[in-house]
């Protein structure tokens, strides 16, 4: 599945590239974040999740990478027998973000939880970018 879209931030380039590059605080956006460790260039985050009727602990290893206008994001995670991948582009310009994500899900979650995928991925990136706008025009 690929997500993409555009958020407005009252804030300059640099200033999102600050907040964005602290992974830490990034982090703390999404719900059921447990912990999250630096493990060499990765770091190493556990949660809760669930989708629909399918809930269950995840753990995640995600590399977040400069770029020219932003960051480019490699997560793989396994949890509630299922594997999910992420490829993301952040971009990063005065006063926006933009992002395009590839997502890739198999196991229980992709059969079961499919219908429901879509919508509960749709809220999770909305409630993130809120968080992150949030952190953005309030530093």
């Amino acid at each position: 599945m690929r997500y993409q879209g555009s958020i407005e931030v009252n804030a300059k380039k640099e200033a999102i590239l600050n907040i964005i590059g602290n992974v830490e605080l990034v982090a703390s956006c999404f719900p059921g974040i447990k912990d999250i460790k630096k493990d060499g260039e990765n770091y190493i985050v556990k949660g809760t999740a669930g989708i629909g009727f399918i809930k269950g602990d995840y753990t995640a290893k995600v590399k977040m990478k400069r770029s020219d206008d932003g960051f480019d994001l490699d997560a793989q995670g396994n949890g509630m027998n299922s594997n999910v991948n992420i490829n993301a582009k952040i971009g990063v310009e005065d006063g926006k973000i933009n992002y395009t994500a590839d997502v890739n899900v198999s196991g229980i979650l992709a059969s079961a939880g499919a219908r429901l995928m879509e919508p509960a991925l749709n809220k999770i990136l909305n409630q993130l970018f809120d968080c992150i706008k949030k952190k953005v025009e309030s530093s």
